[in-house]
């Protein structure tokens, strides 16, 4: 009997140092699981506030924000990892690291479609009178108008976009069960409860595109109705003249309102 009192001390030690290898195990796991979270949370927050810096652009004087900012955002996200203090790479962050780079990349992508378009609808060029018969520049508003269109669908959704986006990148990297649901619970009480849809008006925007495109297609129809006098438009035809004028008067109202709506994407 007294030769089993060392086996069963033994036991006990291999017992509970096994007891103790399993918890922290636990703790390390749980801690690699937050680490992953938090990275990608943040890198989440980064594209959101790259947005809110685009929202308060004024694109006829600064049309080149959109690059700056795409940089901008880049390096950000690049020294988020360092924030962290990871010292030595495991699964879930590696994981993490792929989703913060292509949410990243799938953030710059969207803010182009979104906002790139408003530096041509900015352009004072393609909208000045003295070009209203050219067909050059016809084409160039035309193209302008389609992809503003494009941008306002973009804008309208962006939220639900990011969302989508988000979930498809956390569906198909290599991160675990657990990491993807403390991710998913700090999204949700870091981001999509605390940012939200703005007042952006995708109907008064498409109203403002299509009295736009109207507008310069009556002059472009009838190149030979009017004519331009000390910088104002002279009609031949009153019929012509009140169409256009309608359709103008209403483009000077809306045009605040116009870009003030890309200022309101999202809200805090």
């Amino acid at each position: 009997m007294k030769k089993l009192y060392p086996l069963i001390a033994l036991a006990i030690v291999v017992v509970i140092a096994g007891l103790y290898g399993l918890e922290h195990y636990r703790k390390v796991r749980e801690q690699q699981q937050a680490q992953a979270a938090y990275l990608i949370t943040r890198c989440v927050n980064q594209g959101l506030l790259s947005l809110f810096s685009l929202q308060a652009n004024d694109w006829e004087s600064n049309p080149g924000q959109l690059n700056e900012e795409e940089e901008r955002l880049k390096q950000r996200v690049t020294a988020l990892p360092d924030t962290v203090g990871i010292q030595k790479p495991f699964a879930d962050w590696q994981g993490a690291l792929d989703v913060c780079d292509r949410l990243t990349v799938n953030s710059n992508r969207q803010h182009r479609t979104i906002f790139r378009p408003l530096t041509e609808m900015a352009k004072k060029d393609i909208w000045r009178l003295d070009t209203a018969k050219s067909e050059q520049f016809q084409e160039r508003r035309i193209k302008a108008i389609y992809r503003t269109r494009i941008a306002a669908e973009a804008a309208d959704r962006y939220l639900d976009d990011l969302r989508a986006d988000v979930k498809r990148l956390l569906d198909t990297n290599r991160i675990s069960p657990e990491a993807r649901a403390l991710t998913d619970q700090q999204l949700q009480k870091a981001i999509f409860d605390k940012y939200r849809k703005g007042q952006f008006s995708k109907q008064r925007v498409l109203q403002y595109l299509e009295r736009q495109e109207s507008f310069y297609q009556l002059l472009t129809d009838n190149p030979k109705g009017f004519t331009l006098r000390g910088g104002s438009l002279f009609f031949y035809n009153k019929n012509l003249h009140r169409q256009a004028d309608d359709l103008n008067r209403a483009l000077l109202q809306g045009e605040v309102d116009f870009f003030s709506n890309w200022r309101l994407i999202v809200q805090h």
